[in-house]
C-alpha cells in the first residue's frame, strides 16, 4: 500500500493536483464512503496522457442524487469535476453492485461477467484506496478471498479459445480475412493469458502487448520471438496470407499450452 501510496502522490504531483482538494469537490460524499483511486503507473504503465480515474463506493444509495450526471450499466453516475485545468470523471457505485458482481462471478467460475464488470474489479485490485472504513475494507476483503485472478484468468482463457476456434472455422472454409481478424484477436487474448497467469491482469488491449513484452514473456523467448513477429512486425498481403494464418494458428495453440500449469 505505501509503494501504491507514492505511485498516486507522484502522479497528482506532476498534474498539480491535490488529493485533498479533488475530495472536496465531490457532491455525494459521505465518512463511509470509499474513496479509490487508479492510475496506469500503478502498474508499472502510463504515460504523460495518463488519466486518474476516481471511484467512490457508497455503503447505502438511497439518498443518492444522479441528477445531471451520465450513466451507465449499473453506475449509480458519472460526476464531472474541474480542478484547475482538469477535468476528473468520478464515477459512484454501490457497494452491493459490487458484491452480487463478485458472487456472480464465483459461482460461475468466471464465466458471467462482461469485460467491462470485470475491469471495474481490476480497478479495485490495482487502486489505491485513499481512506480506510468498513466499505475499502470491504471490497478488498472480497477481491482477497474470491479467488479473483483465476476466476478472470478461466474467462480470458475462454475468450482465447473461442477467437481460435472461430479462425479456425473461418481457415477451413477459406475465408481467410475472417480468420486473420480472429487470430489476430486471439492472439491478444493469449498475451494476456500469460499476463494473468503471471499475476499482471489487463483487459484494456492498448496494454496487454506491451505487458507481455517487457516482461520477456515470462521466460520464454521462443513464444515471444514468434508473437513479435506475427503480431507486431508481420507483413501481410494475398500472396502470404495462408502461411502468415497458419503460423499464427499454430503459435496460438502453442501459447495456450503454455498456460496449462
Amino acid at each position: 500500500m505505501i509503494v501504491k501510496e507514492k505511485v498516486i502522490n507522484k502522479v497528482l504531483s506532476d498534474k498539480n493536483l491535490s488529493l485533498k482538494v479533488i475530495v472536496d469537490k465531490l457532491s455525494q460524499v459521505t465518512e463511509n464512503s470509499g474513496i479509490l483511486l487508479y492510475t496506469s503507473f500503478l502498474e508499472g504503465l502510463g504515460n504523460k496522457n495518463s488519466d486518474i480515474d476516481i471511484y467512490v463506493f457508497l455503503e447505502d444509495n438511497q439518498n443518492f442524487n444522479n441528477q445531471g450526471m451520465r450513466r451507465y450499466g449499473d453506475c449509480l453516475g458519472v460526476e464531472v469535476v474541474r480542478v484547475g485545468d482538469i477535468e476528473l470523471d468520478i464515477e459512484y457505485w454501490s457497494i452491493n453492485v459490487i458484491e452480487d458482481l463478485i458472487e456472480r462471478l464465483t459461482i460461475t467460475n468466471g464465466l458471467a461477467c462482461s469485460y467491462e464488470e470485470l475491469k471495474l474489479l481490476l480497478r479495485i485490485y490495482h487502486g489505491f484506496f485513499t481512506n480506510q472504513n468498513k466499505v475499502s475494507e470491504r471490497l478488498l476483503y472480497l477481491i482477497k478471498t474470491s479467488h479473483f485472478l483465476e476466476l478472470i484468468t478461466n474467462r480470458i482463457s475462454l475468450e482465447a479459445r473461442s477467437y481460435c476456434d472461430d479462425s479456425l472455422k473461418m481457415f477451413e472454409v477459406g475465408e481467410y480475412i475472417l480468420a486473420l481478424d480472429c487470430a489476430r484477436r486471439a492472439l491478444w487474448e493469449c498475451a494476456s493469458l500469460l499476463n494473468a497467469k503471471n499475476g499482471k491482469p489487463n483487459l484494456k488491449s492498448k496494454w496487454i502487448s506491451k505487458i507481455y513484452i517487457n516482461n520477456g514473456g515470462y521466460g520464454d523467448q521462443e513464444l515471444l520471438e514468434r508473437y513479435m513477429n506475427l503480431q507486431i512486425y508481420s507483413t501481410v498481403n494475398k500472396q502470404n496470407l495462408k502461411s502468415v494464418l497458419q503460423n499464427m494458428l499454430s503459435l496460438i495453440q502453442d501459447m495456450l499450452n503454455s498456460t496449462v500449469f
